[in-house]
């Protein structure tokens, strides 16, 4: 005897003839074609992005029984900013791949483009303050993430606009 006393989920006769009578009259529901030359690009950059992740980490371990003094605020300063990129890379084409609404992806994009130029510039101010100007890289470590993030702000408005150009904008950033 079974131990699941509910039936199994089933349609009803006259519903599944009311949607195949729909299939045939309209065909088959229409996949969106905008995201079929994206997807691969979106995996592999979502794969690399969780690959240097777990890079970054083996790095960490490897790495702490050399701690010295001041450590903990370098690593901050350098280290953490490529953690979060590659988190927000890797949070990107989640959302790029997933199967949701435009407008869904717009808010998506928007909050992780918003929340990175909010980190980018904390990070900016942060380093301004309590590093030497030989040990800051300004074109890598604030301009280009800046240009990442505004474009991806942009995309988020492109996809709450249905452009037609959206997925182009957010591969460049």
């Amino acid at each position: 005897a079974s131990k699941f006393t509910h039936a199994p989920f089933r349609l009803d006769p006259s519903t599944l003839r009311k949607r195949r009578a729909i299939v045939a009259r309209d065909g088959p529901p229409e996949r969106k074609p905008e995201m079929d030359d994206w997807d691969n690009f979106y995996m592999l950059a979502g794969g690399t992005a969780g690959m240097l992740i777990g890079l970054i980490f083996v790095v960490f371990t490897l790495g702490v029984e050399h701690n010295q003094a001041g450590d903990s605020f370098r690593m901050r300063l350098f280290v953490t900013p490529i953690l979060v990129h590659f988190t927000s890379l890797l949070i990107i084409a989640l959302v790029m791949v997933a199967p949701i609404s435009a407008s869904t992806r717009a808010v998506a994009l928007g909050a992780i483009g918003c929340a990175g130029l909010a980190y980018v510039m904390n990070i900016a101010l942060l380093s301004r303050r309590r590093t030497a100007s030989e040990d800051r890289e300004l074109v890598w470590d604030v301009l280009l993430p800046i240009a990442s993030y505004v474009l991806i702000a942009t995309a988020a408005a492109a996809w709450a606009l249905e452009a037609s150009f959206a997925n182009a904008i957010g591969a460049v950033a």
